[in-house]
């Protein structure tokens, strides 16, 4: 695992900063992004996910990398090759930070040499992660370190990891929103999560997930109870990505 990324002292302003980790279970199939940020609404401009990829896009995000890039890796290009075009065809590419991984476990991350400091990335097993604007490089290599000494299902694995960042110093601004974004062939309520608008995301986003595991596993219980007899298919609601 090779840690790359830059310090400096130039950091005044209010200018987008994150950290994040995109990921994959390979015996599962399953692919998950976990990001924090100090401006609102991280989960609506960072996490991208499909049966194939995880995708984070980030610093002066440009959406459409992300969106681009997993439908490409569902049409069977792959993650690196997807992003790598995507970056060298962007005119802004230098203020610009992409990261994440596919279905043959190719891994892609990206910081322009524009983003603020600290900022890097780093590429390892099963998964990447990347961040600008933060405390300090230890944010990144813990994160990965965590994601990769914890044991359990992937939701849980990057849950693990964010908080891991942000007990390391997180988004050296302070702390505002958080999401957790997960792809499965079994699609839980804890896999689609965000907090916009918060004092402590992370925290918040890790009672978010808690309540929708014990939601989850309480649905049976609460159909019984309101409906008697129904069709078990009722319950497989699916998720929206």
């Amino acid at each position: 695992m090779e840690i790359e990324g830059a310090t400096g002292d130039r950091m005044d302003g209010f200018v987008p900063g994150t950290f994040s980790i995109a990921a994959r279970d390979p015996e599962a199939g399953e692919f998950g992004v976990a990001v924090s940020t100090a401006l609102v609404g991280v989960g609506a401009l960072c996490p991208f996910v499909s049966e194939n990829a995880a995708v984070a896009t980030q610093s002066f995000v440009k959406v459409s990398h992300g969106a681009n890039a997993v439908e490409m890796a569902d049409r069977g290009v792959s993650v690196p090759t997807a992003l790598d075009a995507l970056v060298t065809d962007d005119d802004h590419a230098s203020y610009r930070q992409v990261h994440g991984i596919d279905a043959g476990g190719r891994t892609y991350a990206f910081s322009g040499d524009d983003c603020v400091d600290w900022y890097g990335h780093l590429e390892a097993e099963d998964h990447t992660v990347a961040g600008n604007m933060l405390a300090n490089g230890d944010v990144i290599e813990v994160m990965s370190e965590t994601f990769g000494a914890t044991r359990g299902e992937l939701a849980e694995r990057l849950m693990a990891a964010l908080e891991a960042g942000q007990e390391a110093g997180g988004d050296k601004r302070g702390k505002i929103s958080a999401a957790l974004l997960v792809h499965s062939s079994d699609p839980k309520l804890y896999h689609n999560l965000r907090i916009d608008n918060s004092e402590d995301p992370v925290g918040d986003l890790r009672e978010a997930f808690e309540l929708g595991k014990e939601t989850e596993a309480d649905l049976p219980a609460s159909a019984d109870e309101m409906l008697g007899e129904y069709p078990e298919e009722i319950l497989d609601f699916g998720l929206k990505y």
